[in-house]
């Protein structure tokens, strides 16, 4: 059976440095089967280069919930309202709320449609002031996305394409700004907003440039902790479905069964995925208990070989970071340095050059390891795995 035990990427931690992950996702509530079509733009993609798979494009649709039934009492946030005023009490009926499973993600807008995604590991174990400025800071988006969506998505899109410029967004700045002052409202201290702001690695001058823009001590500090008016509502949980439901075939390939052994379908046929609406995130595993995620937009679109290559990383990385678990190996430098992590990207690229898959597609596979990862970090991820050489720079893709 296939296991993990602990994450496979970093920033997992919720709890002492919270904040805005802004992937977009969502997920199934219902599926509908395995359906084969004939025709080349059917449900079903057979494989090629060889393989002998079949994956089922045909996805579940998302399911988006009410927010009052999660968060209560917003409606009567100071903070809240002032960004909203008289329209307060109809946006909050109307949101919605989605729920993705991976512990890297905390909160963010899904562009789409302007609901709120949210992590349900961040849901479950950051503490209730966390959670309460992290819905402040992201009513503060839905009105900006309410303002000028194209802008709005346009600015998004930027510093996820280069994650250096977050902390220099000009939709992220003033969605700080506004958190940090009922922050400094409630009573939190500055090391504790301090705290709060970090969001993965930045350039300790980019960090402080921020941080002067964020005033902090302008605002008006509460002598004592206020107490928060609102609740809420931990229990939310993401739909999984069958692995084999949607992709076949997989456990006859020669690398699987290297991996998992003689009894590679039997694997496979415990596994479960989890959909999101993402064309960032592709497949990953769950740090909860390995199943995969996958990317509805990837699925749809892209060739069975990437996806294929895709699949194969992420079993990799759930096997070998179990293993790497139950070893008790001692804790790496950085991300980058994870032996599961190193040794699942070389399986992916083995199998990628057997395939003669372009260099060009390999390397949109490393698009997550490069976001979360500092520029330090990821080019020596990059070394470790022969795609650049020592002193060198790596080639654009």
């Amino acid at each position: 059976m296939l296991e993990l035990d602990s994450p496979a990427w970093g920033c997992t931690h919720v709890g002492s440095n919270p904040g805005v992950c802004t992937a977009r996702a969502i997920h199934p509530s219902s599926h509908n089967g395995f359906i084969i079509h004939s025709s080349a733009r059917g449900s079903l993609a057979k494989g090629e280069r060889g393989l002998p798979i079949e994956i089922n494009r045909k996805t579940p649709p998302l399911e988006r919930l009410p927010f009052k039934d999660y968060f209560k009492g917003f409606e009567k946030v100071q903070a809240v309202r002032s960004v909203f005023g008289e329209e307060t009490d109809a946006v909050l009926e109307n949101l919605k709320v989605e729920f993705i499973s991976p512990r890297f993600m905390y909160m963010g807008i899904r562009d789409e449609d302007g609901s709120i995604i949210i992590g349900t590991y961040h849901l479950r174990h950051s503490d209730l002031r966390t959670l309460y400025l992290d819905i402040v800071h992201e009513l503060f988006h839905i009105k900006q996305w309410q303002e000028d969506r194209e802008y709005f998505e346009g600015e998004h899109q930027k510093f996820m394409g280069n994650r250096s410029l977050y902390y220099a967004s000009p939709i992220e700045v003033p969605a700080y700004k506004h958190t940090v002052r009922e922050a400094e409202r409630i009573g939190m201290p500055r090391d504790e907003i301090v705290e709060h702001l970090k969001m993965g690695p930045a350039p300790p001058k980019v960090f402080a440039r921020f941080l002067k823009e964020m005033e902090i001590g302008r605002g008006r500090r509460s002598a004592h902790r206020a107490v928060l008016q609102v609740r809420i509502n931990r229990r939310a949980s993401v739909p999984l479905f069958p692995f084999t439901d949607y992709f076949r075939g997989f456990e006859k390939l020669p690398a699987v069964r290297a991996l998992l052994g003689e009894r590679a379908g039997e694997a496979l046929g415990q596994l479960k995925v989890e959909f999101v609406h993402n064309s960032f995130m592709r497949l990953v595993p769950s740090e909860e208990d390995g199943h995969l995620l996958v990317s509805v937009p990837y699925l749809k679109s892209s060739d069975p070989a990437s996806i294929y290559l895709g699949v194969l990383v992420c079993l990799n990385l759930v096997r070998r970071t179990s293993e790497e678990v139950k070893t008790s190996r001692p804790p790496q430098e950085g991300p980058g340095d994870s032996p599961a992590l190193v040794e699942s990207y070389k399986a992916m690229l083995e199998e990628a050059r057997r395939l003669r898959v372009p260099r060009a597609k390999v390397m949109e596979h490393l698009d997550l390891p490069r976001f979360m990862m500092s520029p330090a970090d990821y080019q020596r991820f990059l070394r470790k795995l022969g795609l650049v050489k020592p002193g060198n720079r790596p080639s654009k893709r």
